[in-house]
């Protein structure tokens, strides 16, 4: 990339627990706040049922290893650890509404990451429309009476979707969805060519994966993100509140550095979402037309959503 072109960045923030949304979106504002830097945020608005992560031990492939890599009671704390199980479940945006209320107060954006994170990630595979729709329906009430406007944008918990979520999410009008792993901005077709949302996929690792991959040291965490940013024209790193926001603080503020140093420009997806909008109503090849599959990432558990070209 050539350093002086400034070039458009998204953070996307993905908050997954209570602990998570008490504490570490009050955080990353802060820090945002420091770096002048626009995001946005992903809000689970259900109960946090974190603790039944337990199961996907005996049925995920890898899971095992992912919470001992990144040695997740340290990372997201024992009370979440538990939650939904041997404690009850608690509340996680609907219970801080002065937060979710503050996220855009201070100019970032709000999108819908999750009624149920949990459910949703562990039953995605297998759920109907009607469970689809009923997720997204109690968590677009509760971002309603909270912020007084529907969410324009949705990302999917641990981006697992299937065709019948592209059915769900054409029916909310949405701006975009930022639900895919890798691969270029692009519209998916399912269900006898009809064509979603624009999708607006992460770009390369985020840093629970690197860590599941061994990789320990800052200097290399950095090196990895930015080797995949400087290969996408439309960059969108992922976050999480319980990480950065957690634990990591420190590994954002150097990151956050780095991108500036290259010349990147913050800004929140919708913005990036509108501006990709503009351009396919002038060169309609702007955004391509995809097909929605699967992939396995080093470092994660179980599969990913993503695209491939349509043949």
């Amino acid at each position: 990339m050539d350093d002086s072109r400034q070039r458009l960045l998204s953070l996307k923030v993905d908050v997954d627990t209570h602990d998570g949304m008490r504490d570490g979106v009050p955080r990353l504002l802060e820090i945002f706040r420091e770096e002048a830097v626009k995001s946005s945020f992903f809000l689970s608005f259900g109960p946090d049922n974190s603790g039944k992560a337990i199961y996907n031990i005996f049925r995920q492939k890898g899971f095992l290893k992912k919470m001992v890599k990144t040695r997740a009671p340290g990372l997201y704390g024992l009370r979440t650890i538990l939650s939904g199980t041997l404690l009850p479940a608690r509340p996680i945006a609907t219970k801080f509404p002065e937060i979710v209320r503050q996220i855009e107060t201070e100019g970032h954006e709000c999108g819908i990451h999750a009624w149920d994170h949990r459910y949703w990630q562990d039953h995605i595979a297998s759920m109907s429309l009607q469970e689809i729709e009923r997720q997204f329906q109690q968590a677009q009430k509760a971002y309603i009476n909270i912020l007084e406007h529907p969410a324009q944008a949705v990302a999917a918990p641990s981006w697992k979707i299937t065709e019948t979520v592209l059915e769900a999410e054409s029916k909310l009008s949405l701006t975009y969805a930022s639900d895919l792993r890798d691969g270029h901005p692009c519209f998916l077709t399912y269900d006898k060519n009809k064509s979603s949302p624009l999708q607006i996929p992460t770009t390369g690792p985020c840093l629970e994966e690197l860590l599941t991959m061994g990789i320990s040291r800052e200097e290399q965490w950095v090196s990895e993100i930015m080797g995949a940013v400087s290969e996408s024209p439309w960059p969108v790193i992922a976050l999480h509140a319980e990480v950065e926001g957690g634990p990591y603080t420190g590994f954002l503020k150097i990151l956050l550095k780095t991108l500036k140093s290259r010349g990147y420009t913050f800004v929140p997806l919708i913005t990036l979402a509108r501006r990709l909008l503009d351009l396919q109503a002038v060169s309609p090849e702007t955004i391509p037309v995809r097909k929605l599959t699967r992939t396995t990432l080093p470092g994660r558990a179980g599969w990913v959503s993503t695209s491939s070209q349509i043949r």
